[in-house]
Formats: structure tokens, C-alpha cells, sequence
């Protein structure tokens, strides 16, 4: 007789399908034919279009319901508040919520805690990094990449997902993996272009860690609201 486990975590797309929102790019579920995925796939094919993929996300706006006791309720702003930290763990590669809360205990030591200096811890990760120079089709994928041990720093082998760059790190790739990560490039959206604080040259694959995260603007970066006051709130406790 064999006993399932129940606190096993739930499966990545199903998550997708609670929360309604494709976090982590993945072109697999755009194949998937069960009728549970449907309502989910006309939501995100009409999202996809043109005219609504590109439209920037001010993160500073607070969003109110035209109704004004719609949504006001408490189970209804914890599920808000759950939900958005659902969408940042698994945005940045799956991350526990014991890894989130630890992350957020550093950034309270190193620095006044703000929203968008906390956004910058994640941002010069080298698989976030990867991730934005379009060097990887999404975060997994420039995990993996990373801990094959096939990406560089400074000529030297790095296999921690969450190594943290310096200002004037190179990143080079392995030679044997550079037709990858040129169909990487290739089957990538053109925009968001990468941020400012990277310099990558597309014709010897190699990027230039600046250093100047603040200049990151999350703007055009994010498909979904972050809703970072929320997250930083509840996990901070």
C-alpha cells in the first residue's frame, strides 16, 4: 500500500493555473488540450496579442476597485497579498518562502528597506542576469545552464544559481554550449530590451556587469503587478 505524501508541493503549471498568469514563460503550456486549461489559454492567447504584450506596468500605482466595498475584505486582501508572493517566489526560479523572508532579513541589515532596492538584491543574481540579457527563454533554464557549469565569471566556472555579481564582472559561456544559447537569443522576445546596467555583446556572447542596478526600471520588465508593499509586509514579519 503506498501513502501519498500530502505535503508534497504543488506542480509548477498548476500554480500558472491558480494564479492565472504564465510567471515563468513557459512555452509548454501553450500545448497543453485538457478543457481545465481552456478558460486559462483564451485569458492568456488574448494577453499575448500586440497591442496588450508590450504595454508597460507602473508598479507604483495602487490599484482600486471601481466598486468601493468590493475587495476590501479581509480574507479577499490576504489571498491578494498571497497570491502576490506566489507570483515573485516563482518569477525568481521557484523560491521558498524561507528563502524569500531570509533575503528580505538581508536587505533590512544592509540597507533601508524600500521596494525597489529590494527588487535589486534579485536583479544581480547571475541568473536573473542571464535572464534579462535574453542569454536564457527563462529563469529555469538559466538555472540549469548555470549549474552544468556552463557560464563564466571573470574565466572562472560558476555553478550558484544565486551568485551575486560585482561591478565589472564579465560573463562569458562555454564554447560548447554557445549554438544553445544562440537559439536562446533567437526564440526570444525582442522586448523588454536588457537593462542599462548590462552591456552584452551579441556576436562573442559575453556581458558586462555594471553595477548600477538603481537604474533598473521595473516598468517594462514584469508582466503582472508586483505588488511589492504587500510581499514585503506579510514576509518581513
Amino acid at each position: 500500500m503506498s501513502f501519498q505524501n500530502k505535503n508534497r508541493f504543488r506542480p509548477i503549471f498548476k500554480q500558472f493555473l491558480i494564479l492565472r498568469e504564465n510567471v515563468q514563460n513557459r512555452q509548454k503550456l501553450l500545448s497543453f488540450k485538457k478543457n481545465k486549461w481552456k478558460s486559462f489559454l483564451r485569458f492568456y492567447n488574448n494577453k499575448l496579442k500586440p497591442f496588450k504584450k508590450f504595454k508597460p506596468l507602473d508598479q507604483t500605482k495602487h490599484y482600486v476597485n471601481k466598486y468601493g466595498t468590493r475587495g476590501t475584505s479581509y480574507t479577499k486582501r490576504f489571498r491578494d497579498t498571497l497570491a502576490a508572493g506566489t507570483r515573485f517566489r516563482l518569477f525568481y526560479g521557484s523560491m521558498l518562502r524561507k528563502g524569500l523572508k531570509r533575503r528580505i532579513k538581508i536587505a533590512t541589515k544592509s540597507f533601508k528597506l524600500s521596494e525597489f532596492g529590494f527588487i535589486q538584491l534579485f536583479e544581480r543574481q547571475l541568473d536573473t542576469v542571464l535572464y534579462r540579457a535574453k542569454f536564457a527563454s527563462s529563469m529555469r533554464s538559466a538555472r540549469q545552464l548555470i549549474s552544468h557549469g556552463n557560464v563564466f565569471v571573470n574565466n572562472e566556472p560558476i555553478k550558484s544559481k544565486t551568485f551575486s555579481l560585482r561591478n565589472g564582472d564579465i560573463i562569458s559561456l562555454h564554447l560548447n554550449c554557445l549554438n544553445l544559447f544562440e537559439s536562446h537569443i533567437l526564440s526570444s522576445t525582442k522586448w523588454p530590451m536588457p537593462p542599462k546596467h548590462l552591456i552584452v555583446n551579441y556576436k562573442t556572447l559575453q556581458i558586462a556587469y555594471l553595477g548600477d542596478v538603481k537604474s533598473f526600471n521595473p516598468v517594462n520588465d514584469f508582466s503582472f503587478n508586483l505588488k511589492l508593499q504587500k510581499i514585503l509586509t506579510y514576509y518581513s514579519r
